[in-house]
């Protein structure tokens, strides 16, 4: 092959043989467009990864994000920013609690109409759409609106899908986002998990994606999403098995997982210098990007505090003011810490984490055990299968006490086998013979050379779902269970009633 783990190519020396190599370099590099809207740092820093390593490898990159890379070395890289659709998520939170499964899933897929609007409306996206003259050769697009595999019907190109959360089964892996149970699900977990899957996506299928082929085609011009998205050549997965439930997949559907984990850079002068002070260890504390620790309500805050205070250790904690109140002399705060490069610090003894799924792995990657503070989404999910593996030990910020947060960092920081396992996770989940970034350059580059990769689609993508489930052996059986629904005396009108939606809505959702 001509692709080497960093260029285009690979060139030994400077003869004939460099020169010819250098023409079929110019052939062989691809015009890509990435267009990735959710506003997430989480998100797109998976995709920039992928996209940042396309770029030095000598490919044409162009760039829709929210996020902006602002790195003047990468001279193959074009952004176009729309990062005024962070506004719209502080806006219309789809994070709040005291609402229902039901209605939070409604208002995420507003949320997600609202930004895609926004973004789509914007001048330079606009004007990306109407240049007649712009070619591409691939379209990377993150998984999160039906509208978006319209940029690949616009320009006639192939489509590689990028999900960072890992697509659901109602009973193998119930929606982590909105439903967080634990395997094993109980019986009514189960009942509850199929009920909101057979819900969901009656919802998305009649509800939310005729709202998305209205924008498509006011966009793209007569396009149908159905077409669009029997198109799409792979999906590539960020996530890992280790920490999220093993799932069914195709072999277009591809795990990538870790994909952002660099290797360590050197700290700022003034980190480094407390690090190395630090004889008798640093705690690392910071909750995400979605959950501010200036955001957090005034007990929590005052619970941490004074743990913190109280704990043998220096305490670097990421808070996005200038000034934490009752701050105690045993803590440091910044607005922002390199994160993958403090963990790598020897000093570091523990990572106090909300569960987000990159920090989650740097943390794994890092080899420094966990303390888990879950607050929103998939965050309770995940922090429970990192207590599963043995690396972690979970708090809950709704009910810990001063005390109770003091001894659970004390207690995971001092203990010997957290550390010794999370050695051993940390060796299975990069155990592999490509890394996910080489294995999403390479099968990138696959769909580039050759276009076409239909072979690698599983046929039942093309089957309905009556021909899937071999619905013509069972319908017989199901015929019976209804009669006998429906003829049973001890059965109310409402149980039945829901008996027949759920058959309706399994067989009339695609």
């Amino acid at each position: 092959m001509l692709f080497d783990e960093h260029h285009c190519i690979k060139i030994p020396l400077m003869d004939s043989s460099a020169i010819f190599l250098i023409i079929v370099h110019s052939a062989q590099c691809a015009n890509i467009l990435g267009v990735f809207m959710f506003p997430s740092l989480g998100h797109q820093i998976v995709q920039h990864s992928l996209c940042r390593e396309l770029s030095l490898r000598g490919h044409q990159v162009t760039v829709i994000t929210p996020t902006p890379f602002h790195d003047s070395t990468l001279t193959n890289l074009t952004e176009i920013s729309i990062d005024f659709v962070y506004d719209i998520m502080k806006q219309r939170s789809i994070q709040t609690q005291d609402i229902g499964i039901y209605q939070k899933s409604i208002n995420a897929f507003e949320c997600f109409d609202s930004i895609i609007e926004i973004a789509m409306n914007s001048t330079e996206v606009l004007q990306l759409i109407g240049d007649q003259d712009r070619k591409f050769d691939l379209i990377l697009t993150e998984l999160m609106h039906p509208v978006l595999l319209g940029f690949g019907a616009r320009f006639g190109a192939p489509s590689i899908g990028i999900s960072t959360r890992p697509f659901q089964h109602p009973v193998l892996s119930s929606d982590q986002f909105l439903t967080p149970h634990i395997k094993p699900l109980s019986f009514w977990e189960r009942f509850g998990s199929i009920t909101y899957f057979l819900w969901s996506k009656f919802y998305y299928q009649w509800v939310f994606v005729p709202r998305a082929q209205r924008m498509a085609t006011k966009y793209f011009g007569q396009v149908s999403y159905v077409d669009l998205e029997k198109n799409l050549s792979l999906c590539f997965l960020g996530v890992n098995s280790l920490i999220l439930s093993q799932k069914p997949k195709t072999p277009a559907m591809m795990e990538i997982g870790p994909i952002h984990i660099q290797p360590p850079k050197p700290l700022p002068e003034d980190l480094q210098e407390v690090l190395d002070r630090a004889k008798t260890g640093v705690i690392y504390l910071s909750l995400g990007t979605e959950i501010k620790s200036i955001d957090i309500d005034q007990k929590l805050r005052t619970v941490m505090v004074e743990a913190l205070g109280e704990l043998p250790y220096t305490v670097l904690w990421k808070w996005e003011s200038g000034r934490l109140p009752g701050k105690p002399n045993n803590v440091v705060t910044r607005k922002w810490f390199p994160q993958q490069d403090i963990l790598a610090h020897p000093n570091i003894k523990a990572f106090v984490t909300q569960g987000g799924i990159q920090s989650t792995e740097e943390a794994i990657a890092r080899e420094v055990p966990i303390i888990g503070m879950p607050f929103i989404n998939d965050q309770p999910t995940t922090v429970q299968k990192l207590v599963d593996l043995g690396i972690a030990k979970r708090v809950d910020p709704a009910t810990v006490t001063k005390t109770e947060l003091k001894s659970v960092i004390i207690h995971v920081a001092e203990s010997r086998r957290y550390k010794d396992r999370i050695k051993e996770v940390c060796s299975i989940m990069f155990d592999k013979p490509m890394s996910g970034l080489e294995t999403a350059v390479w099968w990138s580059e696959y769909v580039i050379r050759h276009k076409d990769v239909r072979h690698l689609r599983s046929p039942t993508a093309d089957s309905s779902r009556y021909h899937y489930f071999n619905d013509a052996v069972i319908v017989g059986l199901q015929l019976t269970g209804i009669v006998c629904v429906m003829r049973s005396r001890k059965l109310s009108a409402i149980l039945k009633f829901h008996f027949c939606c759920l058959l309706l809505i399994y067989y009339f959702t695609p």
